[in-house]
């Protein structure tokens, strides 16, 4: 049998659409798959200053893996016109603290 470059392109494809439906069953949803963990409760949102048509809002989440693993989630979201982008950024405690530090250091300097 001759596989031609589409069979290819459509297993690569049903592989990566399977492995991200997989991801959403297994962490509760489209966001969480994105964090690659379960969100337990969304802390925040912090507008940012508009930049003409475009808004910005950073959204704060509680994220757990597992029964041990306390994750956070950092969500970055851009909207505008017809555009809309979401970043999601999971971070450790430890990595979550010095990023509040740093946070709190910036808004203090001078």
């Amino acid at each position: 049998m001759d596989y031609g470059p589409e069979t290819l392109f459509i297993v690569v494809f049903l592989a990566i659409a399977g492995f991200f439906g997989y991801r959403m069953i297994r962490h509760g949803g489209f966001k969480a798959a994105m964090f690659g963990a379960r969100i337990d409760r969304t802390v925040g949102e912090i507008p940012g200053e508009k930049q003409g048509p475009m808004s910005i809002a950073l959204k704060v989440h509680v994220l757990r893996r597992d029964a041990t693993e306390k994750l956070v989630g950092v969500e970055l979201v851009a909207k505008s016109f017809a555009s809309y982008q979401m970043m999601p950024i999971t971070l450790s405690t430890s990595q979550a603290q010095r990023l509040a530090s740093l946070l709190h250091e910036a808004a203090r300097a001078q």
